[in-house]
């Protein structure tokens, strides 16, 4: 089983991009932020924890999160690999993971950050809540309030991917197919 992780700031098109690796690659994408939405409009109990959260920008907590990697993993046991996009976030949720993988006998091949413009990503925000309002892309106000949380929780991360010799950056600025195509480059060989 292979394990890809796409992560990058708010607008970074992280979503996008785990979308289009997963249906090239025939395997699973996860969003968590997907996941919490259909929640919240199932009206769930994790829904409501999650509304009060995500609407304010922030964050679910650590063990709501691993929970669902976990029930995901139980519902996909026949997959051959998975595209992770808003999983892990934190520290805590880095080791959870690889706890969660221990019965799979595996652990993530490869990290890959998007890194875009702070400017570009407050466009590509306002411009997706004006598509699909959300109401955490509505407000610039929340929009930095999320930027200032990746970069003081999930951005430090990158150091655990670092220190495991699996961490790559590449631009996400631009055309999605160029930046999907700058994704496939860095792939490691036994997943392409």
């Amino acid at each position: 089983m292979f394990i890809v992780i796409i992560a990058g700031p708010p607008g970074s098109g992280k979503g996008t991009q785990a979308q289009m690796l997963a249906e090239n690659m025939g395997f699973v994408h996860i969003s968590t932020g997907d996941i919490l939405r259909r929640e919240i409009e199932a009206g769930t109990e994790l829904g409501k924890i999650a509304k009060a959260r995500i609407d304010d920008g922030n964050f679910v907590p650590d063990s709501v999160a691993c929970e669902m990697i976990v029930n995901v993993f139980k519902t996909h046991t026949d997959t051959t690999g998975f595209v992770f996009d808003g999983f892990p976030r934190t520290f805590s949720q880095c080791g959870a993971f690889e706890e969660i993988l221990i019965p799979y006998n595996t652990l993530p091949d490869i990290f890959i950050e998007l890194k875009v413009p702070e400017s570009e990503l407050e466009k590509r925000l306002l411009n997706r809540n004006s598509v699909l309002p959300r109401p955490d892309d509505s407000d610039i106000s929340i929009i930095r309030h999320r930027f200032r949380l990746y970069e003081e929780k999930t951005a430090p991360i990158n150091e655990w991917y670092k220190s495991k010799g699996i961490y790559t950056s590449i631009n996400g600025d631009g055309d999605v197919n160029q930046v999907f195509e700058r994704i496939i480059s860095v792939l490691p060989e036994k997943i392409k």
